[in-house]
């Protein structure tokens, strides 16, 4: 025994024999060699340990796994190895120890040599390791959604509780079996091309939908996230599938879609609802309101013009009411455009105004337009929405005033590159709106209480769809109100700037100019094209009234043929007919030759939501009049399409 060598190496050594009572049996124990570390562990101040008894040493050792398992060796001869953190002496406190302990043969007596060396760090780190193991184990087991990992021959390795219950498979069962039991196949492996994509780490994940049988016959639908990883020191590869049920996201989703779908449905419903109602409402209107108007023409008595009068003002309001609703209907349904046009505020704005001055002076209202030196000239809006926000705020201010003044004042500041925003304040000296009505006054169909529609008249829908129209332009609306004191509407929208490379557009739509120039509209000949007789008693005096030459035709067949025969200078052609409706009548007369092949052609229909218009520009047609017809729109539309200046007040005089 080379203790001199013992005395170079790195770890505790010693030698230990038994000491036994006259029965044979052990009753102590002795350090009978030991190295120079063993020595100064047990004797920190210097001296040797052979010799020594251990119980006598320190009687403790007798409840030692270390001196137990020194006792099994020596009484068996079979080696042992232990790991213990149960140091005596005081080098060894806090320190976690390796031991092996071998039998020895000395002196014709079995003795047991133990080699111990520190391992703490190692013990740390496995105890970390362990730890996080099941801190991660836990986290695995109680997750919510499935998780199996199967190795790289598809043999599953671990399954959790969530993926047990999705299976209704123990842990037990599923342990060491294919993968495919969960598929539903006998052996299941992935696309050799995924496989060697996910092992190379060129896809990090593959995720997948699959319908997978349980245990008892039932079927899931569930989402499978497959990802892989390396496994321990061998680096072997694992495959990870999180497993989550879908089936009741994909029925809510499907709901969701059918719910979409006939939502849609009914919005589309809704929308040809309100448009055949607002074709079926302005045909009567129209003649309705188209013979008032002719009647106002004649020879009436002072109480006979009122009537006329009222019948006029009451069809109107009928008139603007549809509107309301329709425009309130193509907003919800999104069909509503906002189409910004370079166009000039200032004299769109004066404009409005010069058509609420005599509702307000009727009133005793001082009705005034104060635009700041800030606001451009021009800008880049939609003139025809915001026309009909500040008209809105506008009668508004008016209805509710009934003395004072109501102004408008317009402001603009810059708030991105390009872009202003403008704010108009509509501020009024009325009766005020309490404060706690003041956003209730934006809803659908409300007012500030019912006492306002009984007193004011109507909807709750204008400020409504101001405020939506202000919002799809980038502002709002918004009011500040005191009961007694007035209101002051404010509305803000954002314009672009118009710079140099803009091409300054006209504000009124494009005419279809005829070379014969003949002044005034007497002598023309025009083609009131309209199934509808009534319809066609009113066009017919409202254009005789101008000294033209009327035709009439009740369908598009009967309009070609005339057409095909005589010449006209004008056709006002009804769209909606039964047998040849007026669109595909102006597409075959486009076609028909002879001298009425390019004659121009006015599109007369109850179509008349906004954008109608465009649309029946676009198609080819001239010009367009909605119905109900007014006499001024139609003659002005007339006028512009045959190149003829019309003073429509001065004819009326004249009459």
């Amino acid at each position: 025994m080379d203790m001199a060598l013992w005395d170079l190496l790195p770890v505790v050594i010693c030698e230990t024999g038994a000491i036994r009572n006259d029965s044979g049996e052990i009753v102590d124990f002795e350090w009978t060699a030991s190295n120079r570390l063993m020595n100064e562990s047990i004797l920190p101040d210097g001296g040797s340990v052979i010799g020594m008894r251990i119980f006598e040493f320190d009687p403790s050792y007798r409840d030692s796994d270390m001196v137990r398992a020194v006792e099994e060796v020596i009484e068996t001869g079979e080696p042992r190895t232990l790991i213990t953190s149960e140091g005596r002496a005081a080098r060894m406190l806090g320190k976690v120890m390796k031991t092996s302990i071998i039998p020895s043969e000395r002196d014709g007596e079995r003795r047991a040599l133990s080699v111990s060396h520190e391992i703490t760090d190692i013990a740390h780190e496995r105890d970390e390791a362990r730890r996080l193991f099941e801190l991660a184990k836990a986290a695995c087991d109680n997750a919510l959604h499935g998780i199996v990992l199967n190795d790289s021959s598809g043999r599953i390795v671990y399954v959790n509780r969530a993926l047990c219950e999705m299976s209704e498979y123990t842990g037990d069962e599923l342990i060491g079996q294919d993968v495919g039991i969960l598929l539903g196949v006998k052996t299941f492996r992935p696309d050799p091309e995924l496989a060697r994509k996910m092992a190379s780490g060129e896809v990090l994940r593959h995720v997948s939908e699959a319908e997978t049988p349980t245990k008892t016959g039932r079927t899931n639908r569930v989402e499978l996230s497959l990802t892989s990883a390396r496994w321990g020191d061998s680096g072997d590869l694992v495959y990870i599938t999180y497993v989550r049920d879908v089936r009741e996201e994909r029925q809510k989703a499907h709901e969701l879609r059918d719910a979409l779908h006939r939502a849609e449905q009914a919005t589309r419903l809704k929308s040809e609802f309100l448009a055949n109602m607002s074709h079926e409402i302005r045909t009567p209107l129209n003649g309705v309101l188209g013979m008032a108007q002719v009647l106002s023409h004649g020879q009436l008595t002072p109480a006979q013009s009122e009537q006329v009068g009222t019948i006029l003002d009451s069809g109107k309001t009928l008139m603007s009411l549809l509107n309301d609703i329709l425009d309130l209907s193509k907003i919800e349904a999104g069909r509503l455009e906002v189409t910004p046009v370079n166009s000039d505020l200032r004299h769109k704005l004066s404009r409005g105004i010069k058509l609420h001055s005599a509702a307000a002076a009727e009133r005793g209202i001082n009705l005034q337009l104060f635009i700041d030196p800030s606001v451009p000239s021009r800008l880049l809006f939609d003139p025809v929405r915001v026309r009909q926000c500040v008209d809105n705020l506008i009668s508004n201010a008016i209805k509710f005033t009934s003395k004072g003044d109501v102004l408008v004042v317009v402001t603009c500041e810059p708030v991105d590159a390009g872009e202003d925003l403008v704010t108009i304040h509509v501020s009024d000296s009325g009766c005020g709106i309490a404060a706690d009505k003041l956003e209730r006054i934006f809803d659908t169909f409300v007012q500030a209480d019912g006492s306002t529609t009984r007193q004011y008249g109507g909807t709750g829908l204008g400020l409504p769809i101001t405020r939506k129209l202000a919002r799809m332009m980038g502002g709002d609306v918004t009011v500040a109100s005191e009961v007694g004191r007035g209101s002051v509407f404010s509305l803000k929208f954002r314009a672009g700037t118009v710079g140099t490379e803009w091409t300054v557009i006209g504000d009124s739509a494009p005419v279809v100019q005829v070379p014969d120039q003949r002044d005034g509209l007497t002598g023309r000949r025009v083609l009131v094209v309209d199934d509808n007789g009534i319809n066609r008693r009113v066009a017919r005096s409202f254009i005789s009234h101008y000294g033209m030459e009327v035709a009439e035709a009740s369908d598009g067949n009967e309009a070609l043929a005339l057409l095909a025969r005589q010449a006209f200078d004008l056709v006002l052609m009804d769209v909606h007919m039964p047998g040849l409706d007026g669109v595909e009548a102006f597409r075959r007369l486009r076609k028909l030759p002879g001298p009425n092949q390019d004659v121009p052609v006015i599109a007369l229909t109850a179509d008349s939501m906004r954008g109608d218009r465009e649309k029946f520009l676009a198609r080819g047609f001239n010009g367009y009049v909605s119905k109900p017809i007014d006499e001024r729109s139609m003659i002005t539309v007339i006028g512009q399409v045959l190149s003829v200046p019309v003073d429509v007040e001065d004819r009326r005089q004249r009459a």
